[in-house]
This record gives C-alpha cells, structure tokens and sequence, in this order.
C-alpha cells in the first residue's frame, strides 16, 4: 500500500528528518511514536505534499507504485483525499471556519467528481457512520458550534469520504477526554483501511496498531510488532519511554528520560539519543545500522523487530 524509502526532509541545511523508511501493507494499522518534535508530523505531511513553505522532501514515497514526492502539485490534489487522507491534530484549525460542517464533508467528494446532490446524500450518510446524534442537524452547523469530540468525528468522515486506501492520523485524540477518546479509537479500528496512527501515547498504540516504529531526531530508531517491541524494547530510547509511561511502585521516583529532544539541527552525530542515553560509549559517536538480530540483516517490515542502537537492552 505504501512504501516509504529514505525519506529525509530539510529546512535549508537544517535536516529534521533524516533516512526513514517503512512500509504499510493494505490492511496493515502501523503506529508511529516519539516525543515532540521527533518528526512524526513532519513524516506524515511529506506523504501527504502538505509541508510548510521553505520546508522540502526527498527520497521516495511510494502510494500504490505511485511516488508521491515526485507527482505535480496538479495530480497530487487527485490523490489527497482520494488515495490517501489526513485527519489532523486540530480539527479547530483543520476545518473551515466559515463553512457549514455539512458542506465541508461534501466538498471533498465533489471535488473528486460526485455529483452535488450524491455528495449531500452521502456526507450525512459518513456523519452518521462516525456515530454523530442527528447528522441532519448537525450537518447544518458550523465547526464553533460542535465539541471536540464531535469535530474529530467530522475530520474523520472528511478523511473517510471518497473511501481512501491509507488513512493518516496524527494525534486525534489529543485533548479529548478518556470517553470520548475511547470511542474515537475504536470507530478508527473499524472503519480504517490501511492506517499510519501517530501518537506519544503509548497505551492508545498498543490498543490500535499491530506494528511500531520508534522515532527519535528525525530517525526510526526500533520498528517492530507491537508485542515485541513493547515487552522487549532493544533500543534504549524505547526502553525509556516505556519505562516513563509506568506507575512504579509506590514510594519510589517516577522513572523519566534525562534531557530534552535537541531543537532542530542540534542532534548529535552517531546515535541520535547518545547525548541522553546513560549507556553511550565512544562507539555510539559512529551512526548505528538498524539491523535485526545478525548484523547482516537490516529488516524495515514484517515480523522482523529492528532496532539501531550500539548497546541494545536484553
């Protein structure tokens, strides 16, 4: 469905992300996960040609044998929406703030060639599918008027009209409470097609996707089974979060991550996570390989759990 190769995107001689690689098998739900500021948006926007101006991209992201970072602006509008859609982290500032929900659920299928009324029709039909009480009503107002929760849903039924082969999510749980959030999830699980999930909360992954890909400075730095990875993590990174995101027992200190993420541009030669990791040595200043379990093996996909780290944890 997609194949991602060597992905690296850069603001002037800035690179925020730097040879990341993946794949989505159709049907596949894949999570991707890191602090802020790792470059998990930024991934996401390069596939849907949605940077910011002054920021570009280069390597390959392959939709169907199509490469997106190489379609003209002209035919990459074909696809969005289309072949792939985005449900963003806002849907404050995603929809449109002088159009009636409704309208906006259509416009998407109207620009994709569906007939105006067909559109109508069908856009209280998806308001209905995401779980909305009284689409028709609904329909009719305007994003200002809704919860939070109900624009998620609104984003998600903009995202799912023209029945996408990969939906992308970045954060769409953000800022919902846990009801809500559990609904959100779980109407994701059902109605996706091939699905790239980003989130830094650990627990909504596991509960979604079936593979992960650990990032950090720009890099995947462990990709894997979500089973796997979570129950032994190889990366220290990984480690880490997993370790920060548990109650410890009582009376003892929260375990946490020494440091912060490195603004851009600020990352350290080598391993990207050295200058926190308690277990960097001279060697983690050489960049590691993400490699399996043999040296030979450099596994994206699959079952296989990689990892790109000197000294991985047993």
């Amino acid at each position: 469905m997609l194949s991602v190769e060597r992905l690296s995107v850069r603001t002037g001689p800035v690179e925020l992300v730097r040879e990341v690689s993946f794949e989505i098998a159709a049907g596949e739900r894949v999570g991707l996960i890191g602090e802020s500021g790792s470059g998990k948006s930024l991934t996401a926007l390069s596939i849907m040609g949605l940077l910011p101006e002054g920021v570009t991209a280069a390597g390959r992201a392959r939709l169907g044998g199509r490469d997106l970072l190489g379609v003209p602006e002209r035919e990459l509008k074909g696809l969005r929406g289309r072949d792939v859609s985005m449900v963003f982290q806002e849907p404050m500032t995603a929809l449109n703030p002088l159009m009636r929900v409704g309208a906006q659920v259509a416009e998407v299928m109207t620009l994709h060639g569906t007939p105006r009324a067909r559109a109508r029709e069908r856009g209280l039909g998806l308001l209905e599918r995401v779980r909305l009480p009284r689409p028709a009503q609904l329909a009719r107002a305007y994003p200002h008027q809704l919860s939070g929760g109900q624009r998620q849903r609104v984003m998600l039924a903009i995202a799912l009209a023209n029945e996408p082969g990969l939906l992308i999510c970045d954060e769409p749980t953000t800022a919902l409470d846990v009801t809500v959030q559990r609904q959100m999830l779980d109407l994701i699980a059902e109605v996706a097609p091939a699905l790239l999930f980003i989130t830094h909360d650990l627990a909504v992954v596991a509960s979604v996707c079936e593979r992960v890909l650990v990032m950090y400075g720009g890099r995947i730095v462990e990709s894997g089974p979500i089973r796997q990875v979570f129950t032994r993590p190889r990366h220290r990174y990984t480690q880490g979060l997993l370790a920060a995101s548990r109650l410890p027992p009582r009376g003892t200190r929260l375990p946490t991550i020494t440091g912060s993420v490195p603004p851009a541009g600020g990352f350290p030669d080598g391993c990207v996570f050295r200058n926190r990791c308690p277990h960097a040595t001279e060697i983690c200043a050489t960049e590691p390989a993400l490699t399996g379990p043999t040296p030979a093996e450099q596994p994206r996909t699959g079952d296989a759990h990689a990892f790109a780290c000197w000294h991985p944890a047993d």
